[in-house]
């Protein structure tokens, strides 16, 4: 039993993974820990519908004497909600589960959620300890958003954002005792039950759902792996490897030194390099479309006259329209989760 006593204090930080994704959340564990700092506790838990026991193995070997990884299965419940999900190209189901995560774990006050496509430079306990008291989350503006305008554009007159105030949802710091005192988790099924977003699916949900209660953080707690003229590189603590700026599938990435760094201190670097070095020319090309068609999907909903901003979003979630959320019992039984958790 770990005596938790002598560290100066517990990080809780979630993952969810799938088997698919298993080799960069190696990676990302590995970058996590290898920049932790001693004095801390870091409690490492994948979220996850199931996985291979080889591959939670190969997981655990990345341990630390301070961290601890669980795994923890969601499939009993989820199974009764997957049908709900809007899932497109690699989007899985495991994408929605960091909404659940302060009902997951009702004995945290704040938890960090970080995506599976990462890689760690800073010590995550700085991320941890901002301070985001009477915020839903921490989190940092998505960049692609001010990259391209098309995206820009469909933040503002899709979803009703500026453009300045929409974060990614990969990297979060979640204040899990107002999420669920304002029962963001109900609300977003409800939410899902009314409106579905194409783009960016789970992080649309979130962003509307957390509209003006979010503390921001700096970019350089989720960086995207291209050149940003305006962004300091002395402020790099993380790397999101984004849509198609992944060295998983293309060389010269920027940043990608620091990937294959911890890369190697998994069982996962032959494979990575191979998934790399033989990515074919077609599956190159449907990258390339699949992008081309996110943005001809943004300039599409942005303009679409039935878009959420022109519906659902005109309508405000009164007090009594919440206190009626909280009546609909199936919706209680499907997030209340905590009592279903089972470690693999």
């Amino acid at each position: 039993m770990t005596n938790y006593i002598k560290y100066k204090q517990i990080i809780p930080i979630c993952f969810a993974s799938d088997d698919n994704y298993i080799p960069f959340l190696a990676v990302a564990i590995a970058s996590l820990l290898d920049n932790a700092n001693k004095k801390n506790f870091y409690k490492i838990y994948v979220l996850t519908t199931e996985l291979k026991q080889e591959n939670m193995d190969r997981i655990l070997k990345l341990r630390t004497p301070n961290s601890k990884i669980e795994f923890i299965s969601l499939a009993k419940e989820m199974d009764k909600i997957k049908d709900m999900f809007h899932l497109r190209d690699y989007y899985s189901k495991e994408s929605y589960y960091r909404i659940f995560i302060p009902n997951i774990f009702p004995e945290y006050a704040k938890v960090l959620y970080l995506d599976c496509d990462i890689t760690v430079l800073g010590d995550v306990s700085k991320l941890y300890n901002t301070e985001i008291h009477g915020y839903y989350v921490g989190a940092i503006v998505e960049e692609v958003m001010l990259t391209y305008d098309v995206f820009g554009k469909y933040v503002e007159q899709c979803d009703g954002l500026n453009r300045n105030k929409y974060f990614n949802s990969g990297v979060m710091l979640i204040n899990c005792h107002r999420w669920r005192l304002k029962i963001i988790a109900e609300k977003f099924v409800d939410l899902l039950h009314k409106y579905k977003f194409r783009l960016v699916q789970d992080e649309d949900y979130l962003n509307v759902l957390c509209k003006n209660n979010v503390k921001w953080i700096d970019l350089g707690w989720n960086k995207t792996a291209y050149k940003n003229p305006s962004f300091d590189e002395y402020d790099l603590n993380l790397i999101h490897w984004k849509i198609n700026w992944r060295p998983w599938k293309y060389k010269d990435v920027l940043y990608e030194e620091h990937f294959w760094k911890y890369a190697k201190m998994t069982d996962f670097y032959d494979q990575l390099i191979q998934m790399r070095d033989t990515r074919s020319n077609e599956l190159k090309e449907q990258d390339s479309k699949m992008f081309d068609n996110l943005m001809v999907m943004a300039k599409e909903d942005a303009e679409d006259p039935n878009n959420y901003i022109k519906t659902i979003g005109k309508q405000t979630i009164s007090r009594k329209v919440g206190d009626s959320i909280l009546k609909f019992i199936k919706f209680r039984k499907l997030i209340n989760l905590r009592i279903f958790r089972k470690k693999l």
